[in-house]
């Protein structure tokens, strides 16, 4: 174990070394720039033995070089920003499909702005991906590690996407705790490829055509059975972490914060969450008893977690850090799914912010937290969703 003051990319390549990445394929695209540069310092040095880097002509392509790579037995990494991810929605689906355990770091930047919001990967949601959105550089590189063996467990078999917001974390520093080699070698044993649970794939020559046993749906059913395994499986990854590691993210899941005896929560992904996580320390300071629970999984979304936190408070607070148009915020939708059958029905109240890469600053999480307090006491909500 030693220590390093580093930004967030290198972060997810010093992460992407202890997993013993055997294939990286990139295009540069800024806030996910410097990844592409120590990575390929990594490849230069020849520290991580058996390792190739492949800059990539775009990112569709980096993301089918992965793809094709996964498959025939090598792990495998990419990262992207924003349009870069955009640009990767066809192939997106067919690595899911595949069912191909590749690990790709996305490094928010908005579509509508060059400043981070959640909008780039949430655009994602019906690629088939697993997404985990992560609050600093520890959690990063942590993440990185947990993304492979989760991805390749297989009760899963899919790829998993790491969120975290742009120039915020890609380019800010602050200490790491790197785990020793050997340590993360036990912990994360070498990639094993499919033989295969999907019936084409014995023949190694044909790749996810026409499996799903001559029903077309089928494949839609395993898929969608092995991303709600995920529940399952990354809580099982994030406690083996922390029994080994000492360090924990909550169930990996979620993350409560100070939600015991609380009156009502409010949710929060990312960084965000560090900001919200100061705000209810003055709320409880001031007597509001608020508390936070810190979304890390979004796909699968923690629906039994959050049925179990609503029996026992008056209302939730959910902040999106992204918008569909017409539609509000994802995370608000996802809950409003979870909740609606629940026999106690819990307020939930909407939140939109930092959207554009606009601050959100403690003050912000603070109101919100009064108002969703306000709710849980019996008052009316100023508008189902609310513009921060």
């Amino acid at each position: 174990m030693s220590y390093e003051v580093m930004v967030g990319n290198k972060a997810t390549a010093v992460g992407c070394k202890l997993a013993r990445v055997r294939v990286a394929a990139v295009f540069p695209i800024t806030p996910q720039t410097t990844i592409t540069e120590y990575l390929s310092e990594i490849h230069a040095s020849g520290e991580l033995p058996g390792f190739e880097f492949v800059n990539a002509e775009g990112e569709l392509s980096s993301q089918v070089i992965v793809q094709a790579a996964t498959a025939v037995g090598a792990r495998s990494f990419t990262c992207t920003s924003g349009p870069g991810l955009l640009y990767m929605h066809h192939p997106m689906q067919e690595t899911a499909s595949k069912r191909l355990p590749l690990v790709m770091a996305v490094v928010h930047r908005g579509v509508k702005s060059m400043q981070p919001d959640h909008s780039d990967l949430m655009s994602q949601q019906w690629q088939g991906w697993l997404h985990i959105y992560v609050e600093n550089a520890q959690e990063i590189l942590d993440t990185t590690v947990m993304a492979y063996k989760i991805a390749e467990d297989k009760r899963i078999r899919l790829p998993v996407a790491i969120g975290y917001d742009g120039y915020v974390l890609s380019y800010t520093a602050e200490p790491v705790e790197i785990p020793a080699q050997e340590e993360v070698d036990k912990f994360l044993p070498p990639y094993k490829p499919m033989p295969s649970i999907l019936p084409d794939q014995v023949d190694p020559k044909t790749f996810g055509a026409g499996w799903g046993e001559g029903d077309p749906m089928k494949p839609w059913q395993m898929h969608h059975e092995a991303a709600l395994n995920g529940e399952t499986v990354i809580k099982e990854v994030f406690a083996e972490w922390g029994e080994k590691f000492g360090r924990t993210y909550g169930n990996g899941m979620i993350e409560p914060y100070r939600v015991e005896g609380a009156d009502c929560v409010i949710t929060a992904m990312g960084t965000i969450a560090g900001t919200a996580t100061a705000a209810i320390d003055k709320l409880w300071a001031d007597g509001k008893k608020i508390g936070l629970v810190k979304i890390r999984s979004f796909l699968p979304f923690p629906r039994k977690d959050f049925q179990e936190i609503a029996k026992s408070v008056g209302a939730i607070g959910v902040f999106d850090r992204s918008c569909q148009p017409g539609m509000w915020g994802p995370v608000y939708h996802q809950m409003r799914s979870t909740l609606y059958d629940e026999d106690k029905k819990v307020p939930i109240i909407g939140f939109i912010g930092g959207l554009s890469g606009k601050e959100v600053r403690v003050g912000d999480m603070y109101k919100i937290g009064e108002k969703t307090l306000k709710v849980a006491k019996g008052g009316k909500p100023e508008a189902p969703i609310q513009w921060v």
